[in-house]
């Protein structure tokens, strides 16, 4: 169920009113991609900049691309067993028990944490050591490129809502989406973000959990107008009227 703009628009806002969420986790990328001593240059930090997020861009998109992908086989699959729109009603429903268990938390109540896997982790690390040996651009780029694997939740989320469209194409346009949102912030670092950051506090992470609910939301309601517009459409459908029915057949026991 490929998603609408009003859909982009809904990721669009979600990822940047949760994108306060991404200044605490890629902060330290952002440093150590673009640098943020005064004595750097403006064009090296612009460069810096350029890189490190054209990095995110081109990871955000494979990513999206892949999610895409999946959900494209899953919806396949769905449909040889008479299920239509599987990996929306699959992202929805993890968007909603992702959401709802962030808001628990917030709460004070304790769940149990999903452990990123140790092949994501090595390959994170080993990547960002290697980083520097591309120079200060390339070292951005590397380490944009490197956010993929990063264990974020808030990323992750919007990864299983590209897997709901079931399309590559529109996959990477949810990813990139998500990426338009979260550019402002991560760009403006060492600008009164960490300010902003310190008086939201806690309340980031309640207010990326609603986003989420909302996104997960709005999908059901689309996969459920778009299969009772189909239904009221079948059920609408005229019959063969008598003028076109065949008057005579014949018989292939005939000569």
């Amino acid at each position: 169920m490929t998603p609408t703009i009003a859909t982009l628009s809904a990721v669009l806002l979600a990822s940047l009113a949760g994108s306060p969420h991404c200044a605490g986790m890629c902060g330290v990328f952002v440093a150590m991609a673009c640098g943020t001593h005064r004595d750097a240059g403006r064009r090296a930090h612009l460069r810096g900049q350029l890189a490190y997020h054209g990095g995110r861009l081109v990871g955000y998109g494979a990513l999206g691309v892949l999610a895409g992908t999946l959900g494209g086989a899953i919806d396949m699959g769905a449909r040889a067993a008479g299920l239509q729109h599987a990996a929306a009603i699959l992202a929805a429903t993890t968007m909603l028990l992702v959401g709802g268990a962030w808001l628990l938390r917030e709460t004070g109540m304790r769940l149990p944490h999903v452990p990123t896997p140790r092949f994501v982790k090595s390959t994170f690390r080993s990547g960002i050591a290697q980083a520097d040996r591309f120079g200060p651009t390339g070292r951005a780029l590397a380490i944009g490129l490197l956010t993929v694997l990063l264990p974020c939740g808030w990323l992750w989320a919007f990864a299983i809502i590209a897997a709901g469209t079931a399309s590559p194409a529109w996959g990477a346009a949810v990813m990139a989406t998500f990426w338009i949102g979260t550019v402002p912030i991560l760009a403006a670092l060492g600008l009164g973000v960490g300010t902003l950051r310190s008086r939201l506090g806690p309340r980031l992470r309640a207010v990326a959990a609603v986003a989420m609910i909302v996104i997960a939301t709005f999908t059901v309601v689309r996969v459920y107008r778009a299969d009772l517009s189909g239904l009221t459409t079948r059920s609408g459908a005229q019959p063969a009227s008598l003028e076109t029915m065949p008057t005579e057949a014949h018989c292939p026991l005939c000569p």
